[in-house]
C-alpha cells in the first residue's frame, strides 16, 4: 500500500498525486491519498476531481476555526501513519531525490510493503501520461465551459505568476511576454492569446502594452487562492491553459508546468 499526502498548493499537489498513481500502477499498489483542505488550498478533492483512487479527506485549518474537523482530521492522519511500516515528510523524500535520484525513491517504495509519504512534488519523473487519468469535476467542466468554446486552435496560453512567487516576479517581467505574444503574433494571423495571472494589474497592463491583440480572460474567474471559489476558477484556468496550442509561463512555477502535462502542450518558460 501507498499513501501519499500531497502538500503546498494546488500545483505542486498535483504533481505529487499523479506521479504517485503512476507509481502505484507500476508497483501494482493500492495507493492511498489524504487531502487535507488548508490556508492555499481550502477545498475537497471531489470538488476539484474525479480521481480513481482512495481519497481520505482532512481538514488542517486550525482547531480555532474547525475544532471538530481539526480533532478529527489529525485522528484519521495518525491511524493512517499507524498502518505504515515507514513515514517520510517532505524535507525526507527530497533528500532521497536529491541523494539517490527517483530510482533510489522508487526502490525504497518498492521494497517498504506499506509506505506513508508526504510530497510537495513529483515522486517519479513527470511526463504527460501521468496525468492522462485526471478529469475534472462535473461542477468544474461546466463552469469552464463557455471558456474552453473561446480557445481555438490559433490560441496561446499565457500565463503569468505573480502574488508571492518572487523568482517569477524577478525572472518573468512582464515585458518579455509582451515581446513574446507579439512574435507569436507576427508569426500567425489569427493568433489569439488566453492569460491566466493571479494579479489583477497584470491584465490592465498587457492591455496597454498589446491592444492591438485579441487577448481573453477568464473574467468570471476569482484571483483568491484561499478561498474555495477561487480554487475552482485556478482549476478552471489551468485547464484553459492545457486546451492551448502552447503555452508561455512564468519561471519555476508549477501552474505554468501542470497544464503542459495535463494538455501534452510545449511549454516555453518567459525568463530573463
Amino acid at each position: 500500500m501507498m499513501i501519499t499526502e500531497p502538500c503546498a498548493g494546488l500545483g505542486n499537489r498535483l504533481l505529487g498525486l499523479c506521479t504517485s498513481y503512476e507509481l502505484s500502477k507500476q508497483l501494482g499498489r493500492e495507493l492511498v491519498i489524504i487531502w487535507k483542505r488548508e490556508t492555499g488550498c481550502n477545498i475537497r478533492a471531489d470538488e476539484l476531481f474525479q480521481l480513481p483512487m482512495r481519497v481520505v479527506e482532512v481538514s488542517e485549518n486550525g482547531y480555532s476555526k474547525e475544532p471538530i474537523a481539526h480533532f478529527m482530521g489529525n485522528r484519521t492522519k495518525k491511524s493512517w501513519r499507524s498502518r505504515a511500516d515507514l513515514f517520510l515528510e517532505c524535507d525526507d523524500v527530497e533528500k532521497i531525490k536529491e541523494e539517490r535520484g527517483y530510482a533510489g525513491l522508487f526502490q525504497l517504495i518498492s521494497e517498504t510493503p506499506r509506505i506513508y509519504f508526504k510530497t510537495f512534488g513529483p515522486v517519479c519523473e513527470p511526463e504527460p501520461s501521468c496525468f492522462s487519468f485526471l478529469k475534472p469535476a462535473s461542477a468544474v467542466e461546466k463552469k469552464g465551459q463557455e471558456l474552453f468554446e473561446r480557445i481555438g486552435n490559433d490560441t496561446v496560453g499565457v500565463h503569468v505568476r505573480r502574488s508571492d512567487h518572487t523568482e517569477a516576479i524577478a525572472n518573468s517581467p512582464l515585458s518579455l511576454f509582451a515581446q513574446e505574444m507579439r512574435r507569436e503574433a507576427d508569426c500567425c494571423r489569427n493568433a489569439r492569446f488566453f492569460v491566466a495571472t493571479d494579479d489583477a494589474q497584470v491584465r490592465l497592463e498587457l492591455k496597454k502594452l498589446l491592444p492591438d491583440l485579441e487577448l481573453l480572460f477568464y473574467d468570471k474567474g476569482v484571483i483568491d487562492r484561499n478561498s474555495k471559489e477561487g480554487l475552482t476558477d485556478a482549476m478552471v484556468e489551468m485547464l484553459a491553459l492545457s486546451r492551448c496550442k502552447k503555452i508561455l509561463g512564468s519561471y519555476n512555477s508549477t501552474f505554468s508546468l501542470l497544464p503542459s502535462f495535463l494538455g501534452n502542450v510545449p511549454l516555453v518558460t518567459i525568463k530573463k
